[in-house]
């Protein structure tokens, strides 16, 4: 483990009819960790040896310039750790994210577990908090943030 970094994992009982030896990093704009997760996700599949996507996730709001950017460059290096890049693009995050999983075999999740906002109470539960109650035959790895000095 990293100085800064949390995971959490969560592991509900996979079924044995069909191995779900896929696995799926969670991108996000302006993740401070992408490349970290990228990297775990990129292990893990190699581990695993199964398929290995990357899926952006897209709010619907504009991205700032500095975040798309942040955000291209996350792709393409996943790109270059071998990954096929999807694009999610739906209001119910973690359910668009459990039918890529059903669709694509995917048996562990890779998510950024961000910096909680003032306002974040307001929306709702997270995308991390929601793949770990509603799960069920997925890992799910939570990468942590970093916390400033």
């Amino acid at each position: 483990m990293v100085a800064g970094h949390s995971n959490h994992r969560a592991t509900a009982a996979t079924s044995e009819q069909s191995p779900k030896t896929a696995v799926l990093a969670c991108l996000a704009a302006g993740g401070p960790s992408n490349s970290k997760l990228l990297h775990s996700a990129s292990r893990a599949a190699r581990e695993q040896n199964g398929g290995f996507y990357a899926v952006v996730v897209s709010p619907r709001a504009r991205f700032g310039k500095m975040e798309l950017r942040t955000l291209v460059d996350d792709t393409v290096l996943a790109s270059r750790l071998g990954a096929k890049i999807l694009w999610l693009d739906a209001s119910d995050v973690t359910g668009g994210l459990l039918r890529l999983a059903d669709q694509f075999h995917i048996g562990r999740i890779f998510v950024l577990r961000h910096q909680p906002t003032p306002l974040s109470w307001l929306l709702g539960r997270t995308v991390y908090s929601g793949l770990l109650s509603r799960a069920e035959g997925i890992r799910v790895d939570v990468v942590g943030f970093e916390r400033g000095n």
